[in-house]
């Protein structure tokens, strides 16, 4: 695959695209002419509807045969006007009233006596005059209220204070931008999402169904350029056009709503537009996976028509399916949980939502964008699978091509990429929608069985149903015997390391307290034998996710790119993998020093014994700062007195550490001279 090439084609696409009018008014003509038009039409018609409302007077018809009583209590009222009425519950559901006052009973006699007057207000919610006739209505009776409650008071010669023990007021302190946030945040995720959609629309379908029209695709077919360079060049023109969509019209929504909640907050204080921009980095960065999820989805639909008009009635119900999840943010109390945060779209919605009115945390953010990205990489995959048949592009019948026989398959050595994509994308949701609600109900038998079930178990059966060898696949084979001192050698420095980087990291971006209960509630530490605890975090991983990580990706990965790119790069989805942006640094740190074992010696089995040790020793030392048992009392005593009280090691400490890191790499490098061990794909 040449990146070259793809370039290529996506420049075409791109310049294709942007001579075609209807994309040109999709991405240009709705955000920056269509906005600022129904703002400013909009809030001037709000503020002419209401001004109308408030300088209109109230019409009230009263049900009652005794009416001058109430009809003097509402004689000054301002902007309320008595009428009278033969019918008036008729009158009211015509619109010739505004309100009913419904009096049961006589009134002068029932005062009089010392009774209570029952009064029902009847009025139209629907109707704008109608609420406003309420809203005067109940300040009148009210004020009259107080009236007669001193008249009464006064005649038993009794203080108001006696008959009004508790003073009760409500205070809203919810400060103005949030209020408006709220507001916002209910509404423009919608119309965000809606025009990703909108911005990929046409371009998709032109690209495929419109390319199978044309016939142009056996054209593209027939020159050397590879049909998967084709597809990328196709996906990156979309992808670039539904995310310029997006960010256009995030921007146009911004400055439109600046401009006019600002001439709006001049006549009402509890309008207050304030975005951290913070925010609006954050969904940005969401929303690049998310346009990539919905344009790949759309590419994989759309290919499968025949002509544009069938792409047209093929996408429509997927755009108009964007409603649901990205509407789920309009829903009150609707927020960011657990659970929703893995619900493609809506999880982008309500993240939007939160971000609004300062709810949104960091860990928010990193989990909707891994989860969102494991969308997006499966539904690229999927793009990829179907333009990669040819009876699928050139065919006038439509139809999706997935027969899964592992007899479709040659035997391999390795996983190619897409099969590596594919496997961490399962894992991860895997991980997302049964690893969570495990551990959440089995605590630390259920952090284990997440490992075996989650992680260990489509990693088998992926590579066996796709015939692809275990051993080689899997880096399973013995390393030379100098390796292991220098695996210990390594996990000695690395140990220390990781002690450190971890009371750096806590500094600068501590983990809230409630989390830190929630993993201690899960671990169970108090309570569970340090031997199930040494198999659930120790073992369990060194297994189930070296397996995963430095076997079914690095192999899949090896050759494909240089080492400088590989390292990093199986580090960060070993560290995206645990979940938490309060761990990814450090987790990932670790990923980079595990892979490389795995890469230089050929064997798995050194970051088994890596991976086991070092997370051996950190449950340990967790243990050992209070219980003897597990650790002599001098190094619990130096541990907790430096890098816990202190959060620094002595220089000392860490540069034999780092010495024993860069000693068992030396090792590692002598021992295995030469070029690391590779497999052919074949």
């Amino acid at each position: 695959m040449q990146l070259k090439i793809i370039a290529t084609i996506f420049r075409k696409e791109m310049l294709d695209m942007l001579r075609d009018k209807r994309t040109l008014v999709a991405m240009l003509g709705i955000p920056i002419v269509l906005y600022p038009m129904l703002f400013i039409v909009g809030s001037q018609a709000f503020m002419v509807q209401q001004s109308r409302v408030e300088e209109t007077a109230s019409i009230i018809a009263i049900d009652n045969a005794d009416t001058n009583t109430v009809r003097a209590w509402l004689t000054d009222v301002e902007m309320v006007s008595v009428v009278s009425s033969s019918d008036p519950e008729a009158d009211l559901m015509s619109g010739q009233v505004d309100a009913v006052l419904a009096i049961n009973g006589e009134v002068n006699a029932t005062l009089a006596s010392g009774g209570t007057l029952p009064i029902e207000i009847r009025y139209d919610e629907s109707e704008g005059s109608s609420r406003e006739a309420v809203r005067r209505l109940i300040e009148a009776l009210n004020n009259q209220y107080d009236v007669l409650l001193d008249a009464r008071l006064e005649t038993v010669d009794i203080e108001k204070s006696f008959v009004d023990p508790l003073d009760i007021t409500r205070k809203n302190v919810a400060p103005p931008s949030k209020t408006t946030g709220m507001l916002l945040g209910s509404l423009l995720p919608l119309i965000m999402i809606v025009m990703v959609g909108v911005g990929a629309f046409y371009p998709a379908i032109d690209l495929t169904a419109g390319e199978k029209e044309r016939g142009t695709f056996e054209t593209l077919l027939s020159t050397p350029t590879r049909t998967i360079e084709i597809v990328y060049g196709k996906f990156l023109a979309v992808f670039a056009l539904a995310l310029l969509t997006g960010l256009l019209n995030l921007i146009s929504m911004v400055l439109t709503l600046y401009v006019q909640l600002n001439q709006l907050q001049q006549q009402m204080d509890f309008i207050v537009l304030r975005i951290d921009p913070r925010s609006i980095v954050a969904f940005v960065l969401v929303m690049i996976p998310l346009a990539f999820l919905i344009s790949a989805i759309m590419m994989s639909v759309a290919v499968l028509a025949r002509g544009f008009r069938e792409g047209q009635n093929m996408l429509t119900p997927f755009l108009m399916g964007l409603l649901f999840p990205a509407g789920l943010a309009a829903v009150p109390d609707a927020r960011l949980t657990s659970t929703t945060q893995f619900i493609p779209i809506a999880n982008v919605a309500l993240l939007f939502k939160d971000l609004m009115t300062d709810r949104g945390t960091l860990q928010d953010v990193f989990a909707v964008l891994m989860s969102t990205i494991a969308y997006a990489l499966l539904a690229l995959l999927l793009a990829s699978r179907i333009f990669q048949r040819e009876e699928v592009i050139l065919s006038e019948e439509r139809g999706i091509p997935f027969p899964f026989r592992r007899g479709n398959f040659k035997p391999q050595n390795v996983p190619t990429p897409g099969m590596v994509a594919f496997l961490f994308s399962i894992c991860m949701l895997l991980f997302f929608y049964g690893g969570t609600p495990l551990q959440a109900a089995l605590g630390i038998h259920g952090v284990y069985l997440n490992l075996w079930l989650m992680f260990l178990l489509p990693t088998i059966l992926l590579l066996v149903s796709t015939r692809v060898r275990l051993t080689t696949a899997l880096n399973i084979r013995a390393p030379r015997p100098l390796a292991w001192p220098a695996v210990f050698l390594v996990c000695a420095g690395w140990l220390v390391i990781v002690l450190q980087l971890g009371a750096w990291h806590d500094s600068l971006l501590p983990m809230p307290e409630m989390m830190v209960e929630e993993v201690n509630k899960i671990m169970q530490f108090d309570s569970i034998s340090i031997w199930i605890l040494l198999f659930a975090i120790a073992i369990s991983p060194a297994i189930c996710e070296e397996f995963l990580f430095r076997g079914a990706i690095l192999s899949g990965l090896r050759g494909k790119m240089p080492v400088w790119i590989l390292l990093p790069l199986v580090g960060m989805l070993f560290g995206a993998a645990h979940v938490s942006v309060y761990k990814f640094l450090v987790t990932s740190a670790s990923g980079v020093v595990l892979t490389y074992l795995v890469w230089r010696s050929g064997s798995i089995f050194t970051s088994m014994l890596a991976h086991a040790v070092i997370n051996a020793g950190l449950l340990l030392v967790q243990y050992g700062v209070t219980d003897d048992r597990y650790l002599p009392s001098e190094v619990s005593k130096f541990i907790q007195d430096t890098v816990i009280d202190q959060g620094q090691f002595p220089i000392w400490t860490l540069g034999l550490a780092t010495g024993s890191l860069v000693a068992g790499m030396i090792v590692m490098e002598i021992t295995h001279r030469g070029k690391p061990i590779t497999y052919s794909p074949d």
